[in-house]
């Protein structure tokens, strides 16, 4: 049964909030997938879940609209795959490395009533916060290396920061020694997860950029990142 909640006042950065419940699912191995085209709605569910007489798997489907003083969070049971809000496709986060179990098939009702008390507790968290981001002009994420940048070496350690200017938006990658790589939002093609490779960072969620470079070409830099912070600059990138 779907329910609502209502928020005046927090003033929270909704999509701070959006990604913190992403993170959450996706630590509990559910396949996640999100849309931020007209609020946030994100859809969560198991492979291997039960499936309808139909042949639909079920979800649960967060949606969060309003705007950070006055805003209502909705959880209710879906379809998976069907996106009642907008009619832009979800940008899908997969189950990546963990096959799902009878284990891990979840009741809705249990995890509705986890979800919310996790939901509560964080825009109880970042209540006041979009008051402060208005201040900021960027968000910085820990970058533990980079690799796959044409001209560069595999660089551990530095920063990756999203940069927004007079409605222009870019991503800056900040190496120790104060080097940077500047990728515009418009040459940005595609971002994707995938798993760090054997050694560094084996198992790793990492934050793949499918871009041009000045020539066109097309170029796939890869940051290690902390996979919490990974949903987040995902949300930014396709607002």
């Amino acid at each position: 049964m779907a329910k609502t909640q209502q928020y005046l006042d927090y003033f929270v950065d909704l999509a701070h909030l959006a990604s913190k419940i992403q993170s959450y699912l996706i630590e509990r191995h559910f396949e996640v997938g999100f849309s931020s085209e007209k609020g946030y709605f994100i859809q969560a569910a198991k492979r291997g879940a039960l499936r309808t007489t139909t042949g639909t798997r079920r979800s649960i489907d967060i949606i969060i609209k309003g705007t950070p003083d006055d805003f209502e969070i909705k959880i209710s049971s879906g379809e998976w795959g069907n996106n009642l809000l907008v009619s832009a496709p979800l940008f899908v986060i997969p189950v990546v490395g963990i096959a799902a179990t009878a284990a891990r098939v979840y009741t809705a009702k249990k995890l509705e009533s986890s979800l919310w008390k996790y939901v509560k507790s964080e825009v109880e968290s970042l209540r006041n916060t979009m008051q402060t981001q208005r201040k900021k002009m960027q968000n910085q994420y820990d970058c533990d290396y980079i690799e796959g940048y044409p001209g560069w070496q595999s660089i551990v350690g530095g920063k990756l920061v999203i940069e927004q200017n007079n409605g222009k938006e870019r991503l800056v990658f900040e190496a120790p020694d104060g080097e940077q790589i500047t990728i515009p939002s418009a040459k940005i093609l595609k971002a994707s997860i995938v798993l760090g490779r054997k050694g560094l960072g084996q198992n790793d969620q990492l934050l793949e950029i499918t871009c041009t470079d000045r020539d066109g070409n097309q170029i796939h830099p890869i940051f290690n990142l902390q996979n919490g912070s990974i949903p987040e600059i995902l949300i930014q990138m396709n607002r």
